[in-house]
């Protein structure tokens, strides 16, 4: 795991999980991005700060939470997501920054919401979280925010599905994730994410 890094109050750090390696980047204010990455991925060695495009690492942050903040955010979902993957946790509780993140319009920050609130293990499709979100006719449009999401896990898209119960990107690691979970409802004790390898 590498420092946390950044500027004006952000901090971006390499997380390697039973997941896969991420890099997590945040500020006082909450997560900013979690980005699944490759050893192979442009960047890979180079400071985690350079792989977020300029746009995402400005920040303005006079007058704002203690400069700390951002750094244990990034703790928070270290520990969350080592949690998670050994079959402790089931909810995700790190506060997101929606405007550091690219979540500026209303709609989308709600269904992100809605698929926040879907039970551990289990699977909603797009159209029902476009309604819980209060427009029972952006379907499509839940389906786009589940592939730009900017902060996967808290945000479990994994668990949103199309209406004909296909899994939208990447299905086989999704299964393996919803398989985590459904393994982890019904065993005795907490039992580790397996990689696609195990």
């Amino acid at each position: 795991m590498a420092s946390p890094r950044g500027t004006a109050g952000r901090a971006v750090r390499v997380l390697d999980t039973a997941a896969g390696r991420m890099v997590a980047e945040a500020t006082p204010r909450g997560l900013a991005r979690l980005d699944q990455v490759g050893p192979e991925e442009p960047g890979v060695g180079q400071d985690p700060a350079s792989w977020f495009p300029v746009e995402h690492r400005d920040d303005d942050e006079v007058g704002g939470p203690e400069p700390g903040a951002a750094a244990e955010h990034l703790d928070r979902v270290a520990e969350q997501l080592e949690a998670y993957c050994a079959g402790r946790l089931r909810e995700f509780d790190v506060p997101v920054d929606w405007a550091a993140a690219g979540v500026h319009d209303e709609f989308s920050r709600e269904a992100y919401r809605e698929i926040q609130h879907i039970p551990y293990g289990e699977t909603s499709t797009y159209g029902q979280v476009s309604v819980d979100a209060g427009r029972p006719r952006n379907a499509r449009r839940v389906g786009r925010l589940c592939t730009l999401v900017p902060v996967p896990f808290v945000i479990p898209v994994h668990r949103v599905i199309r209406a004909d119960g296909g899994m939208g990107n990447c299905p086989e690691y999704r299964i393996r994730l919803l398989e985590h979970e459904r393994r982890n409802l019904t065993a005795a004790a907490p039992v580790p994410f397996r990689s696609s390898g195990s």
